[in-house]
């Protein structure tokens, strides 16, 4: 098996005030499919708020057993209203039933939405070099979706998800122009790692320079530096970057030097399929630092549940980590 090296930046910053007991688990994963399936009566939602009330674990067993059902988005709605089987227990949920492997639940695990108009596409696991119109060379990440645009005069992309390295090829006159969401990128030459997922953007430029604008945002931005902007606009701070460590993904490597598990997470489910879900804002913000084998997702969360404190469960098109 691959060999991964990962560490907690500040463990005792990452520790969960309170973590549900898996019987407790089950029980609060049994209210949410009753109070989801359509056939809850009114008096059950004041019995569900009465048992959460009973204890600070009962509380936590609640918010835990809520934020994974949000985390299902539509099929863990539509399951719920379709099984039978309504004692089914958090165990088998994230055991590996299929039953959440419906039509309903597809957008939420991002296999509908505006990238299917894309020109270009990847799958999970996937990666694909290509060259546009005008010359650009362009290495795409896996689970990513763009088009190109070649007319009246312009050039340019737009991305509609995942992470692509653009070549671009000098042209002075007719700078290259990329759409992210509201943002826009423009650079007559150079070098960017473009990441754009869930409204949050990441631009690395590793040579050249690019100017970003949107928003609030108009800066730019020269080789080896790389700017972040959140689902809400909001711009961070310009940090240096190492060129060849942001891009090792072309090489089928990652490596994370004091980043989320909520990052890693998201990068893994390019190469897993499906969704990751971090169970907890202060795990998901949990720094890490590692060189991960991509080839091998599966192998990757094994390795984090044995070199950090917590569980990792899966089933086809999920898994979850939590706090062991």
């Amino acid at each position: 098996m691959p060999q991964h090296i990962i560490k907690e930046s500040d463990p005792q910053t990452h520790r969960l005030s309170s973590r549900a007991s898996i019987a407790l688990s089950d029980q609060a994963l049994d209210w949410i499919i009753r109070l989801n399936s359509g056939d809850a009566v009114p008096q059950e939602q004041l019995d569900w708020a009465a048992w959460r009330e009973q204890s600070p674990e009962h509380s936590a067993a609640a918010e835990e057993a809520e934020a994974l059902w949000q985390g299902l988005g539509p099929a863990g709605s539509a399951w719920g209203k379709t099984t039978s089987n309504r004692r089914v227990t958090r165990r088998a949920i994230l055991g590996g039933s299929a039953a959440l492997v419906v039509a309903a639940g597809f957008n939420q695990l991002g296999v509908l939405g505006p990238h299917l108009l894309a020109d270009y596409q990847t799958a999970a696991a996937e990666r694909r070099d290509l060259v546009l119109d005008d010359g650009t060379q362009v290495a795409m990440n896996a689970r990513t979706a763009f088009s190109g645009h070649f007319d009246s005069g312009q050039r340019g992309a737009t991305m509609y998800r995942g992470q692509a390295l653009f070549d671009i090829k000098p042209q002075p006159a007719t700078p290259f122009t990329l759409q992210a969401g509201p943002h826009r990128i423009h650079s007559k030459n150079g070098g960017v790692d473009v990441e754009f997922e869930s409204d949050k953007l990441t631009v690395a430029v590793l040579n050249g320079e690019v100017d970003v604008t949107g928003g609030a945002t108009s800066i730019t931005l020269h080789a080896n530096q790389m700017l972040q902007i959140n689902g809400q606009g909001m711009q961070g701070q310009v940090q240096a970057v190492d060129a060849q460590a942001h891009t090792a993904w072309r090489r089928g490597k990652l490596i994370f030097n004091n980043r989320s598990l909520a990052d890693l997470a998201t990068e893994l489910e390019r190469y897993r399929g499906g969704r990751i879900v971090v169970m907890g804002d202060a795990l998901a913000e949990m720094k890490v630092t590692g060189v991960f084998d991509l080839s091998d997702p599966e192998g990757v969360l094994d390795n984090l549940g044995q070199s950090l404190q917590v569980q990792v469960s899966r089933m086809p098109m999920i898994a979850v980590i939590r706090a062991a």
